[in-house]
């Protein structure tokens, strides 16, 4: 057994473990918005942070940092296993995915305005304060602005190109590509487009979640011949 080969292979173990963590993530962060909506005010969001820090960083997508973190993992493991016929199309489907899930970070503001709270409250001076809560409407304008809406498009883009890969390989079932191809499509409108965005990020998550199970599946059926025979 090759070093090469090792490594593919304990990573495909780790990613399972990963999406799985993947899965139950997304209904939590459901439920959570459903228990308790999120602040629609500024000052709304500080004092969120200050009562309910935990619950006021989830409001604000903390998890799908964590998330965002095992998709990268999952996007190399569709990589290894997807047959490189399509080397094309992969390598675009990888690059899109990671690119976009990378942007991610970048949009999300949650530790600054857990910090911002800490400041705000814990000061007396008024020019300060009204300061740090034009911070606050600039970092909610940043978190569902240019970076988000381009991560969520390229994340359809690399999930649909993934899922037309699978419809010709043998690897995952057809079932699986097309499961892939729905929730693509459906989150090809970002959620912070409207209320149509909205209801389309959420009808895309019960295909996802399938979609990801489905995967699961598959790596848990992957035995060393098999990805061997996908390397030679």
């Amino acid at each position: 057994m090759n070093l090469e080969f090792k490594a593919n292979l304990t990573f495909v173990k780790i990613t399972k473990w990963l999406t799985i963590l993947m899965i139950l993530i997304i209904p939590l962060q459901v439920i959570i918005f459903m228990i308790e909506p999120m602040p629609e005010t500024a000052l709304g969001w500080l004092e969120l942070m200050r009562d309910k820090p935990i619950l006021g960083l989830m409001h604000l997508d903390v998890l799908y940092i964590v998330n965002n973190t095992f998709l990268i993992f999952m996007y190399f493991t569709l990589y290894i296993t997807l047959k490189k016929d399509k080397a094309s199309l992969l390598n675009i489907a990888l690059i899109t995915g990671i690119i976009g899930a990378i942007l991610y970070y970048t949009s999300n503001r949650s530790i600054e305005m857990l910090l911002l709270s800490n400041k705000y409250f814990a000061s007396q001076d008024m020019l300060l304060k009204s300061s740090l809560l034009a911070t606050v409407e600039s970092y909610l304008d940043i978190w569902k602005g240019t970076a988000f809406n381009v991560y969520y498009v390229l994340s359809a883009v690399s999930l649909i190109l993934f899922s037309i890969i699978m419809l010709k390989d043998s690897f995952y079932t057809k079932a699986t590509g097309i499961i892939g191809l729905i929730s693509g499509i459906l989150m090809s409108v970002p959620s912070s487009i409207g209320m149509i965005g909205m209801v389309m990020a959420l009808l895309s998550l019960i295909p996802w979640i399938v979609f990801c199970v489905l995967i699961v599946i598959r790596l848990f059926r992957l035995d060393k011949e098999n990805l061997l025979a996908l390397e030679n």
